[in-house]
């Protein structure tokens, strides 16, 4: 089975608890002479072992030697014997120390779920259905239970009741036969365990049985451990005051029995915690840092082409690599495919910059989510908020690349019927008012250019001097013109300024039909001595602009036009030019 990123950074038990009972053999042997040690040669000949505890690493102050604070604090520990099947402490009681193991292992119970009790009150009774109702039979709990539960935790749970028939026990354990705790975890030589309960002055949050034939351990009281492990203390307030951060309205006794399945890791920048398809074994509550979340699709559906495979590919087009989200602080990642027991990563995830985080395993995790519904709707939302977030985003980016396929495409294959050549009378001809059918034999050939341009030349000679009805004009040539005009118009105070930004509207009609009529007489003046009219049609830029302004009542003078004309000039490109009528009452 592959193993996960956390998997790879954990030490193997086994050997750690090997090389733990090795180390701590001299240690041991001292204590179970003395009970306490005190003298300073004996605490600076242990000193180096006992240094290679983590419990001891952890609370050592900066700046202090390890050794020297490790002899310190050897002279605070006693020495206590326990043999198999024994409880150390309750759930529940009062926490007044801590245990550091120098050799044996220990077990951590905590309750089951009304879930879990519930199947097994319905396995006892489909035993009792399938028995003799005319014999009375005493039940074994090993053979009730024996096709029902693993082995391991049959044997937990026989070694919780002292080895005794559980069906004859009734005490915090087991109730009418059920045993009401479970196995989650358990400690070895070199570990340490009970200081959650003397850093956050809270009850015991679980039982504590011991595994092993015998447990050899050290004890220190509250008080010794507090001015010890100040550093431990803080830094265990610390973490309990960031998780009731996170899980907003949960209890803080509840925050302290889900806390301990929290684990802290620290991974480097670019370090894969899994890929797209990988069985999910944990999730993560990031600290600090920064990951990525991303998937790989194939360029075909990338572009949203599906092509059947075909037995005659040779090659496998390489995947593109596509970031949907970077996490960052407080944020959970991971968690989606454990909450819907989804038996595969939908996700690729990789760390961008160095990242501290605490992590739950999957298995701790189908605890949690039994014995802490609190806990598991809050993970639920925040959920939810990254999944839709993440299926929004995917979306966006399928939709925008195929947009953009399809834009070059335009570019690189243009419709050739963008372009066509069209008289001026078929510009201005109205399709609508036509009554009969026009059949293919009836139309017009099209025109050269050479054509169209002799056509115009023949229509600018129909036209008598005296008409105004032709000229020419540009965009920017008009625009200067409005801006002449308009100062003109500023300094006699009788028309307001013109914004050319905004759309024409009725108060400056007027002004644009001056400034048509100057530039018309101005063009017109040209036009007497230039008859040759060249006009350039082009059908991309849509119609001819076609002006009609309407007459006014009040100035003959100075007509006004309408909004259409304000519309089209906008839409002027480079030269072109065109026939405008203007109407007038005269």
């Amino acid at each position: 089975m592959k193993k996960s990123v956390i998997q790879d950074q954990k030490v193997d038990d086994n050997q750690q608890r090997k090389k733990n009972e090795e180390n701590l053999k001299i240690p041991l042997n001292l204590y179970r002479s003395y009970t306490r040690i005190t003298q300073q040669s004996l605490l600076e000949e242990i000193a180096p072992m006992m240094s290679q505890i983590e419990f001891l690493k952890k609370n050592c102050p900066e700046g202090t030697k390890i050794e020297e604070f490790t002899a310190q604090a050897c002279s605070y520990f006693k020495y206590e014997q326990f043999s198999r099947g024994q409880i150390v402490f309750n759930y529940g009681e009062y926490g007044d120390k801590v245990y550091l193991i120098l050799f044996g292992e220990v077990g951590v119970f905590v309750s089951k779920s009304q879930e879990e009790i519930a199947n097994d009150r319905e396995v006892i009774e489909m035993f009792k259905s399938n028995l003799n109702p005319f014999e009375e039979e005493v039940l074994d709990y090993e053979t009730v239970f024996k096709k029902k539960k693993r082995a391991q935790d049959l044997q937990m749970e026989l070694l919780l009741a002292s080895q005794k028939n559980p069906f004859e026990i009734n005490n915090m354990y087991f109730k009418e036969g059920i045993c009401l705790y479970k196995k989650v975890f358990q400690f070895y030589s070199g570990q340490a365990f009970g200081d959650m309960a003397l850093s956050s002055d809270k009850p015991r949050t679980a039982s504590i049985l011991v595994l092993s034939d015998e447990l050899h351990v050290l004890t220190m009281n509250r008080q010794d451990f507090k001015s010890v492990g100040e550093r431990s203390i803080k830094e265990k307030n610390q973490t309990f005051e960031y998780f009731l951060s996170i899980f907003v309205g949960v209890s803080k006794f509840i925050v302290t029995k889900f806390i301990q399945y929290f684990q802290k890791i620290e991974f480097a920048p670019q370090t894969i915690l899994w890929k797209e398809g990988d069985e999910p074994k944990f999730f993560l509550l990031i600290v600090r840092g920064r990951v990525e979340i991303y998937r790989s699709y194939d360029e075909d559906a990338l572009h949203g082409k599906h092509k059947e495979p075909s037995i005659f590919q040779s090659k496998i087009k390489p995947k593109k690599k596509v970031t949907l989200s970077q996490l960052s602080d407080n944020s959970f990642v991971g968690e989606a495919e454990l909450i819907d027991n989804n038996p595969v990563r939908l996700y690729s995830c990789m760390t961008s910059d160095n990242t501290l985080a605490y992590y739950m395993e999957s298995e701790a995790f189908n605890i949690v989510r039994k014995n802490h519904p609190d806990f598991l709707k809050i993970l639920k939302e925040k959920s939810f908020v990254i999944r839709s977030y993440l299926q929004r985003r995917e979306k966006y980016l399928f939709e925008n690349i195929q947009k953009q396929d399809k834009a070059m495409e335009k570019l690189q294959y243009p419709d050739s019927t963008n372009t066509e050549r069209v008289t001026v009378d078929e510009l201005y001809r109205d399709t609508s008012k036509l009554n009969q059918k026009i059949l293919r034999s009836q139309q017009k050939s099209m025109f050269t250019t050479t054509d169209i341009v002799n056509s115009n030349n023949l229509i600018s000679k129909k036209i008598t001097p005296q008409s105004e009805n032709m000229f020419i004009f540009h965009k920017k040539q008009i625009e200067l013109l409005k801006q002449k005009k308009q100062s003109q118009v500023k300094s006699n105070s009788v028309i307001p300024p013109i914004n050319l930004q905004k759309s024409i509207s009725q108060n400056n009609f007027a002004l644009e039909c001056q400034v048509l009529k100057s530039y018309r007489k101005m063009r017109f003046q040209q036009f007497q001595a230039n008859r040759e009219v060249c006009l350039k049609i082009k059908s991309q830029i849509g119609s001819l602009i076609t002006t009609q302004l309407r007459s006014s009542s009040h100035d003959s003078s100075c007509p006004l036009a309408t909004n259409e004309f304000g519309k089209r000039i906008k839409t002027l490109q480079e030269f072109y030019y065109a026939k405008t009528f203007i109407t007038t009452n005269r």
